[in-house]
């Protein structure tokens, strides 16, 4: 009786393993894999807190002897982590800061700013050439003229009342300016000449990846952008709110279509709600200094970089191995 009560109980506990442990590969793969839903896209954005869920359960498995869950969990952990990591840029240091010119550009979503002189004590301390805004209401346009018009004289903004208001403004002044329309959607398209050197800066807001047809409108936006940002002859930056995480595949696949480069270089779970701004920048550039700006309350209100032209030296060595590795 009591060995068959043993069998039982040992039967249970390969099961309950067997059953965890397939929960996990599920998790994984959708999470790597994910399908174009809501579900996927839900996922996807919390990759990060899942990543460190199966990291804990794998060494919780390994206090009670559950080693087919344990070696699950750390595997999928792995490559989690990998994925993570590929999306991410995968220069292990910050560039050194060479002789050629830079530029520095913060981005904010105004939407996200409940005080205002908290944002005109912030712009102060990051002391950027080149303020980038979205989500520009009329209300918030006036405000802006009048604070910054003394230390950032030249400006060109989009104001509507959805979310496609957007503004620059800047320190140098503008070489060019225009916009594009993608879907009826406003693009800002602005070059600037820093030290004699021609330097482009395009702000696009995408709507967010939340079903099939989403997706392809998404992709279209996309790819607009790589067209434009490939025909420059000058370095590129491409900044705005994507409404997604930096690894979702469309964000993979317009790197390697536009051949640019991240600023993130690891990822943060950010609390409970991940970052879906970015500033990506073409190889011709290198980012010497990459943040997250947050308000008093800690909460993201933008992120701010500095970009330099690559020396001789510098330009001589490939793109890196996570972009030139990714195909259509």
């Amino acid at each position: 009786m009591i060995k068959l009560f043993g069998m039982k109980r040992k039967g249970l506990h390969t099961a309950c393993q067997y059953i965890i442990s397939s929960a996990v590969i599920l998790i994984a793969c959708l999470t790597v894999f994910y399908p174009d839903n809501i579900l996927g896209f839900t996922l996807l954005d919390y990759n990060v807190h899942l990543m460190i869920g199966l990291l804990v359960l794998g060494f919780g498995a390994l206090t009670i002897n559950y080693h087919q869950v344990m070696t699950t969990s750390l595997g999928a952990c792995m490559v989690m982590c990998m994925f993570l990591k590929n999306a991410s840029n995968d220069t292990m240091k910050m560039p050194s800061v060479n002789t050629e010119p830079q530029l520095s550009v913060a981005h904010f979503n105004v939407s996200n700013i409940q005080d205002l002189d908290h944002l005109v004590n912030t712009l102060s301390e990051v002391d950027v050439d080149l303020l980038s805004f979205q989500e520009l209401t009329p209300d918030w346009n006036y405000v802006l003229q009048e604070r910054l018009k003394e230390k950032y004289p030249y400006n060109m903004s989009i104001v509507r009342i959805d979310p496609y208001g957007m503004a620059f403004y800047s320190k140098h002044a503008f070489n060019s300016m225009d916009t594009f329309l993608v879907n009826n959607k406003p693009n800002l398209e602005a070059e600037l000449i820093v030290e004699n050197q021609k330097i482009s800066v395009l702000s696009s807001y995408i709507l967010p990846e939340i079903s099939k047809s989403n997706s392809a409108l998404t992709k279209e936006h996309l790819d607009m952008i790589s067209y434009k940002i490939r025909d420059k002859e000058s370095p590129v930056i491409a900044l705005g709110d994507y409404n997604m995480v930096y690894w979702a595949n469309a964000i993979s696949r317009f790197r390697a279509k536009a051949q640019v480069i991240h600023s993130r270089r690891d990822v943060s779970e950010d609390g409970l709600k991940p970052p879906y701004d970015h500033i990506f920048f073409s190889t011709d550039l290198e980012c010497t200094r990459f943040q997250n700006i947050d308000d008093l309350e800690e909460n993201h209100i933008g992120i701010m970089g500095v970009y330099q032209v690559k020396s001789e030296e510098t330009n001589e060595e490939k793109v890196p191995t996570a972009l030139s590795s990714l195909s259509f």
